[in-house]
């Protein structure tokens, strides 16, 4: 009972900590820069990377993704620390004690965390129609155009899957932020008004909601890697693939 209040009171405060937060801030334009910073280190990863002589692209580009959300995760203490304990007013939960099951329970969905009839004997015929033509030379024209558009089709698909990615979680921004703020940055005089609440380290809340994402894409960055090694042997970057494959 006293672990179900418990949750109670951090769900009810999570809600509280969004509705401020979208009321007076930008979390998902704040979170959007976060995640541009964190892509930028994801490339000066890279290149450093590159520098110190990791050429394996297979391994350099998930390496780097790992380096980034390493960033990320420093740049939401970052934001935390700056926040202090402003995110939340601790007059909000005067009624806490009273009212933090049914708030609790409007508040739940706020965390935001998806005819076989041709087979009488004609087909003798056009099989030896086509083989009375030059297969291999069909074959080898075939090859070649999926060859001419497997980069670009590659690189299409990837980029969408990144932004998927990332707009993934710049949408979870609001309850995010929220939990980190409970997390993170109660006031002594809210702890105390909330007392018996379900608190967590922030570090916790932000890889539980933010480690899907990431995983996914060091998974496309392996497979990026992996592909133009194949495709361009020798070739150290995504550029120097693109040139050779061209």
């Amino acid at each position: 009972m006293a672990s179900r209040r418990a949750a109670q009171l951090r769900l009810y405060a999570v809600a509280l900590a969004r509705k401020r937060l979208e009321r007076l801030g930008y979390p998902r334009l704040m979170m959007s820069l976060l995640v541009g910073l964190t892509g930028t280190a994801g490339f000066l990863a890279s290149f450093l990377l590159l520098q110190a002589g990791m050429v394996d692209m297979t391994r350099r580009y998930p390496l780097a993704v790992v380096i980034a959300y390493a960033v990320f995760l420093l740049l939401l203490w970052i934001w935390l620390r700056s926040r202090g304990g402003d995110g939340l007013d601790a007059g909000d939960f005067s009624d806490s004690s009273q009212g933090s099951s049914g708030a609790s329970e409007s508040g739940l969905g706020e965390g935001g965390e998806f005819g076989g009839a041709g087979a009488s004997g004609s087909w003798d015929a056009p099989t030896v129609t086509v083989a009375s033509e030059s297969p291999v030379v069909d074959v080898v024209d075939v090859a070649g155009a999926a060859d001419e558009f497997a980069i670009p089709v590659a690189l299409i698909a990837i980029v969408v899957l990144l932004l998927f990615s990332s707009l993934a979680v710049i949408w979870s921004a609001p309850a995010l932020f929220a939990e980190l703020l409970v997390d993170g940055a109660l006031s002594a005089t809210l702890y105390r008004r909330l007392r018996g609440i379900e608190t967590r380290h922030w570090l916790e809340s932000a890889v539980r909601r933010t480690y899907g994402p990431f995983v996914v894409t060091a998974l496309i960055a392996a497979v990026i890697g992996h592909a133009l090694a194949l495709h361009a042997p020798g070739a150290t970057t995504l550029g120097t693939a693109l040139v050779g494959a061209a």
